[in-house]
């Protein structure tokens, strides 16, 4: 597995990725370099590093190594790389695809994690900075009273990280066809007597649905809900995948095919479908399915990797996991609660209480 670092021509320092900027850019010389350019200079170097024999030789021994000994249970056995910069070595989990190296810091793109079958089709570059978010964490957290001390603290801020995590996207072209019984209930009342008409149509809709950007996530993960809610992205700004967009920042390689999510995508596509043509049926009250028949004509799936700002925080013994969008700064995450802040609070809103009481009550005697 051949392990790649980007380099700037003029310095020979790291290149980092700029949200801001959309460019790459060098904190020693403080070049910037368009993706296109970094692209070129690395395309020749990417060709001849990814095929890098000693170094897939060495991981295949790990992974064997690691299965013998009962890892084949999961896909996170550890694998060792030698960063290209220090010659340090690096320790990953099987599906880290981009790190950093914690002796020289400078990034680290391991090139055969996202080389042939599983290359990624699209990426969607970051466009929120560190700064913002963690600007957008602190806010959500300034209106929290009950936070645990040191939650926000630069200690906690700093683990957060950049990360391209893995997902599947879909479009698909159907036609579908929807039978339905519509009701229209009307009640009004006479007297001391209410009434109440039903009237009962036949109604039928079909044509050609459209359904795109269904997306499930390419990852065997505990979090699936937090690589859920991050969406949506604007998929228009994705751009052709290349290594040298992960430069800077970590990377997921999917570790769930095509296959794997299929039956889940293509569930969604059939509750999208039926939906679109029940959304048709206006002006009754009640609608009811009678049938529903559908036929996929055009279908095409996308290997996609997205941006997600992520730290995790350890709360009484649970990992609790915080993200936001990298694109849009949607946050997702469950807030602890010092417990022991909040007893002290309602203890206090109690004795409070029980003082105005007495107050109160000695007024009327």
């Amino acid at each position: 597995m051949a392990t790649m670092s980007y380099k700037c021509p003029n310095c020979d320092g790291p290149l980092k990725f700029n949200p801001d900027k959309q460019t790459f850019t060098c904190e020693y010389c403080l070049g910037e370099f368009r993706p296109e350019q970094v692209q070129q200079m690395n395309e020749q170097k990417e060709q001849r590093e990814t095929y890098d024999e000693r170094e897939v030789k060495r991981a295949e021994q790990e992974k064997a190594q690691a299965q013998a000994q009962g890892a084949e249970e999961s896909d996170e056995y550890p694998v060792s790389y030698s960063c290209p910069s220090c010659g340090a070595e690096i320790v990953t989990t099987s599906t880290t695809a981009a790190t950093t190296c914690f002796y020289c810091y400078n990034p680290v793109v391991l090139g055969g994690r996202l080389s042939n079958e599983f290359k990624p089709d699209r990426v969607v570059p970051f466009e929120l900075s560190k700064e913002k978010a963690v600007e957008r964490f602190l806010t959500m957290c300034g209106k929290k009273w009950f936070l645990p001390k040191g939650f926000t603290g630069k200690q906690q801020v700093d683990k957060l990280n950049g990360v391209y995590f893995p997902y599947w996207y879909a479009d698909e072209q159907k036609s579908a066809h929807l039978t339905a019984t519509g009701k229209k209930i009307r009640t009004w009342t006479s007297g001391n007597k209410e009434y109440t008409e039903t009237r009962i149509f036949h109604v039928v809709r079909g044509g050609d649905v459209t359904i795109n950007n269904v997306f499930e996530r390419a990852l065997k993960s505990e979090s699936r809900d937090m690589l859920q809610s991050v969406h949506p992205y604007d998929l228009s700004k994705a751009k052709p995948f290349a290594m040298s967009y992960l430069s800077g920042f970590q990377a997921e390689k999917r570790d769930l095919e095509k296959a794997d999510v299929e039956p889940i995508i293509e569930q969604k596509m059939h509750d999208y479908a039926e939906q679109a043509l029940k959304n048709t049926m206006e002006g009754y009250d009640i609608i009811e399915t009678e049938g529903f028949n559908e036929r996929t004509d055009l279908s095409a799936y996308t290997y996609n990797l997205m941006p997600v700002w992520m730290m995790t925080y350890n709360f009484n013994g649970e990992l609790i996991p915080f993200a936001i969008n990298g694109q849009t700064g949607k946050a997702y995450g469950n807030l602890p609660v010092a417990v022991g802040k909040l007893a002290g609070v309602s203890a206090a809103i109690a004795v409070l209480i029980f003082v105005l009481g007495v107050l109160g009550g000695m007024l009327f005697i």
